[in-house]
Formats: C-alpha cells, structure tokens, sequence
C-alpha cells in the first residue's frame, strides 16, 4: 500500500508544471496532511523528489514545495545500455547476476570453513553493505524469506528490473560461497518482484535444497 500511494504521489507530481505544497498533495489524493508528508519525506530520502520554496499568496513565510528529480540525460543511456546485455530478459538477468556477484566479492566476508553461519545474517549484512533497505524478514520451516528496497539499483529496475533481480540474486549467491562452502550447497537463491505491484521492493526467498518448494527471494524498485 505504501509503495502504490507513493507511485500516486510522484505521478501527481510529474503531471504538475509547477511544486506542490504537501496540502494541495493531500486534496488531490484525499489523504490526511500527516500521511502526505510522511510519504513525502520517504520520496526524499528515496531520491525521487526534492523540496524547493513556494511563494505564499500575500503576506506571509514562503512555503515548502515537492516536485519530482527529473531524470538526468544520461538515464535514458542506462537503459540503452542495460537493454544490450542479451536479447532476452532470461540473458539480461543471467548478466545481472553475474555483475552481482563481482559486486558482493568486495564486500563478504569468508568465515572459518568450521562455522556454519546464519544465512539470513549473512543476507541481511551484505545487503546492508550495499545499500540496500531490508524491511523484513520471516523465517519458516527452513526457509527465509527477505523484503527489502532496490535503493541501490533503483535506477536500474524502472527499465530493466530483470537485470536488477539478476544483480540482487548473484549479491546473496556470492555471500553464501564466500561466507561457508556449505551454505551455497545447502540453499538456493531466487528474487522476485514486490508481490504487491510497486517498483521499490524486492522479495527474497532463501530455501534448503532439499526440499523441491525452497528457495530465496527478494522484492524490488
């Protein structure tokens, strides 16, 4: 629910010639001015929208805009340039995740082959490291599943976001091998898009192989 009222909000505000204040936000989309806000402060700390000063009509303080980061030149490049990793979304993916794990192999951290660690700590602290947003975790039977925030490849997944579920699967493939040999043997990762629709969430399932139903998952921007 979050992410969809936060997708109306930057779709109000990129139909808008001129910064909203968070009250004319809050009419438009019938929310309370606590809750516009709210999901305002998360756009900015998102990236997606800035502040700026609004002139007040008459008499008075000027007031705090919103309005949408225009998408720099070299944006549509990116996409340009992510659509030539393969033909196919499959391919595109299969790079992503190749990428993924070079990106995690600087920042795991190798155990003693005589540990076993925890393989949602070991998830958990090399998404953090690389910036990503983990928002929860629910663990069941065996298998682990993590909900977090495509942050990091944000700008990736609104063209491309086979490749950044790609990205994001080699990341915690990468960590497992490097954390315990028996990890990576014993687990199986797999990443999907946010069950709820948005454009920000990941899901990741982490499943023990021997069971045919496990397996790693992880919502996405």
């Amino acid at each position: 629910m979050a992410a969809k009222q936060r997708d109306k909000i930057i779709a109000l505000l990129s139909e808008s010639v001129e910064p909203m204040v968070a009250g004319e936000v809050s009419t438009r989309l019938d929310l309370h001015v606590t809750t516009a806000r709210f999901h305002l402060a998360k756009l900015i700390e998102e990236g997606r929208v800035e502040t700026t000063t609004v002139p007040t009509p008459g008499v008075g303080r000027p007031r705090v805009g919103y309005q949408v980061v225009r998408q720099a030149p070299t944006g549509a490049l990116l996409g340009h340039l992510l659509g030539q990793l393969g033909s196919t979304q499959a391919t595109r993916e299969h790079a992503g995740a190749e990428a993924g794990r070079l990106w995690a192999e600087e920042h795991a951290r190798p155990v003693s082959a005589t540990d076993l660690p925890d393989p949602v700590t070991v998830a958990a602290e090399t998404l953090g490291a690389l910036g990503f947003q983990v928002s929860n975790i629910m663990s069941a039977f065996g298998s682990h599943e993590l909900r977090l925030c495509s942050c990091p490849l944000r700008d990736v997944a609104r063209t491309h976001p086979e490749v950044a579920r790609g990205v994001a699967r080699g990341v915690i493939e990468q960590a497992l091998a490097a954390s315990s040999p028996a990890l990576s043997s014993q687990y199986a990762v797999t990443v999907a898009p946010d069950p709820a629709g948005g454009d920000c969430e990941i899901v990741l399932r982490l499943a023990p192989l021997r069971r045919s139903t496990t397996r790693l998952e992880a919502p996405l921007r």
